[in-house]
């Protein structure tokens, strides 16, 4: 593999680096004890909004908040749930008696708040005071700033939420990056929004995919500010792959909507995009190289004619191990290097000593998730461009 290519993405990742660092390490004051309207939109969440519903009230006092919890025409129980929360605490339930969409939905509660920041917070994403804290700290600390956001963190478990909190750092440490101009990302199971940017940049469109990475873009085009929090926020994730590549079909559509639909935006702004697309060229290159090696072939029908013989197997080792050896352990390293790139996003990942076994998830992460990951995208890209590249203004993407 070109020497050239692992270089320059080496050189990217420090300034990624160093961005990131930069942006965390600025010291921002608390943003004191200032009221905000929570807005929980919920379609079929019954199984979570409750405990969402909940983490609100735990994570910021009740008195200065004002929470609207979204009924869109859910068929599962998420009504009763959402008003045994209102029992207990000061919830205005919305039920609506047609399905507007999550969009929608939105924009008529971020009409109807009361007060001047708004945080957006799906129903299967729990807030926590540490987050609220950070997002509330970054709106106070520049005005330009129109809105905060925070990145996900799986809450439940097995092989793909672990390969997803791998993937989710991976985009916090390139959206975070980009705090030091304006990130073009907002992640909208949380966040959090100034009302005068919201309406200047005309709310969450109806025709977008993803309408929190548009309202992005669009508060981007407006001169308004983007930033992301580097505070997770717990949230459920697909744990079927069934799921999971629908989730990914829609947000990579999502995603080149923006780009083709918004180019100024990201011109001004083009740290994130190198850094997603050398990545991805430093993958798609790595792998194929290996892939297409055709020393690794020859060793293999090498030892396919040995096992032929009748030589026993411990014998067909040592003689591969001598003529091979050498290819063999090349081979190797080259595998294990190429897969170290993707260290910096595990160990955010680690939370104690108990798990720092994780790590050895980086390997599975970055030859088999993150290729097929960008095998899904690609899929996506041709959903949007021959289904909903031409969606209407008014009409729903999604």
């Amino acid at each position: 593999m070109n020497l050239l290519a692992p270089i320059l993405f080496m050189t990217l990742m420090v300034t990624v680096l160093a961005c990131a660092t930069l942006d965390r390490r600025r010291k921002r004051s608390p943003a004191g004890m200032v009221p905000v309207s929570v807005i929980v939109p919920c379609f079929n969440d019954g199984a979570t909004v409750e405990a969402t519903l909940r983490s609100v009230f735990a994570s910021w006092p009740e008195h200065l908040l004002e929470v609207m919890a979204i009924n869109d025409c859910s068929r599962d129980d998420s009504l009763a749930g959402i008003e045994r929360v209102a029992r207990e605490h000061a919830v205005r339930v919305i039920d609506n008696k047609v399905n507007m969409g999550k969009a929608e939905s939105l924009n008529r509660a971020v009409a109807a708040a009361r007060h001047e920041l708004v945080l957006c917070l799906d129903a299967d994403t729990l807030l926590t005071a540490e987050a609220m804290k950070d997002m509330l700290a970054r709106l106070a600390h520049d005005r330009r700033v129109g809105a905060v956001s925070c990145p996900y963190k799986p809450v439940n478990r097995g092989f793909l939420p672990a390969m997803q909190a791998i993937e989710y750092s991976m985009l916090r440490l390139g959206q975070g990056a980009g705090n030091v101009t304006s990130t073009l990302a907002l992640w909208g199971g949380c966040l959090m929004v100034r009302r005068a940017a919201f309406a200047e940049a005309g709310g969450f469109s109806l025709n977008a995919i993803t309408e929190d990475v548009d309202l992005a873009f669009k508060l981007n085009r407006a001169g308004w500010k983007v930033e992301q929090s580097f505070v997770f926020v717990p949230t459920h994730v697909p744990a079927v792959w069934r799921v999971w590549v629908r989730q990914k079909m829609r947000w990579t559509a999502g995603g080149f909507q923006c780009v083709f639909k918004y180019p100024k935006v990201w011109l001004r702004n083009p740290l994130q995009m190198l850094f997603i697309s050398s990545y991805t060229v430093l993958t798609v290159s790595g792998l194929y190289g290996i892939a297409a090696d055709t020393s690794l072939f020859s060793i293999g029908q090498y030892v396919a004619d040995l096992v032929a013989r009748d030589i026993p197997l411990d014998a067909v080792w040592r003689i591969t191990s001598i003529y091979y050896g050498q290819v063999l352990a090349v081979k190797l390293l080259t595998s294990v290097g190429f897969s170290l790139f993707s260290l910096v996003y595990v160990l955010p990942t680690i939370s104690g000593i108990r798990n720092w076994m994780r790590i050895a998830l980086v390997v599975p992460f970055s030859v088999g998730y993150f290729p097929l990951y960008l095998l899904v995208s690609l899929l996506g890209f041709t959903f949007w461009f021959f289904r909903l590249r031409r969606v209407s203004h008014g009409e729903r993407a999604w």
